[in-house]
């Protein structure tokens, strides 16, 4: 599935938990449709091919797995209510997979470096220090002077935007850059320290999911 299929999914998914919140006694054949669907729409035969952060694909797929058991009840009060709960977490799982595509690899690293500049509201001393350059070095990105991140510096832009987009759900604005200078359990030294070889990204990606009771 595309990821600029994600959006459209989401938008159904919406009217469909709105449509089911509004009905008194079954579950209206638009929704049970929809759910009926969803195997297709995510295409469940190859879920490897499903792009996206391993911890939202997980909670996709299962919400989907509980929505469409809803709708084996018996009882229509039962599968109405199941498939409430369960349509949720379908809609949840969207929306952070919708909210994180501009992570994904496929986006250009000026576009990525502005969102993480906008999202960790920080000064840029600051968010220089998380990325391992100089204040004036993250000014000249941001104009769009000509300089570009390329090679390490923007791996590391990309690891730094990558940690902060899962510990956002997790941390207030000001926890998410401490998390960056505290040592954590597993890890032999602070995570600003292990950015300086991407070799330990797997096991900070780890520790960041950690943080948000992630897998």
């Amino acid at each position: 599935m595309s990821t600029t299929q994600f959006p459209g999914l989401l938008d159904e998914v919406n009217a469909a938990t709105v449509s089911l919140r509004k009905s008194r006694d079954e579950v209206p054949p638009d929704v049970a449709a929809l759910v009926d669907s969803l195997d297709m729409a995510l295409h469940a035969e190859a879920p490897l091919n499903l792009a996206v952060d391993p911890y939202f694909a997980s909670a996709l797929y299962a919400g989907a797995l509980r929505s469409m058991k809803a709708l084996r009840h018996d009882n229509v009060s039962a599968q109405r209510r199941d498939l409430r709960v369960a349509l949720e977490q379908v809609r949840h799982a969207l929306r952070d997979i919708v909210g994180s595509h501009w992570v994904s690899d496929d986006v250009p690293i000026h576009e990525v470096l502005e969102h993480l500049v906008g999202m960790l509201r920080l000064p840029q001393s600051d968010v220089a220090h998380l990325l391992g350059i100089s204040t004036r070095q993250l000014q000249r990105w941001l104009a769009g002077d000509g300089s570009t991140p390329s090679g390490k510096e923007e791996a590391r832009i990309r690891m730094v935007a990558h940690l902060a987009n899962q510990l956002r759900h997790a941390y207030t604005a000001q926890g998410v850059p401490a998390w960056f200078e505290h040592r954590l359990p597993g890890l032999k030294s602070t995570p600003l320290d292990l950015l300086e070889d991407p070799v330990h990204f797997p096991d900070l990606m780890a520790a960041a999911r950690g943080a948000r009771g992630a897998p």
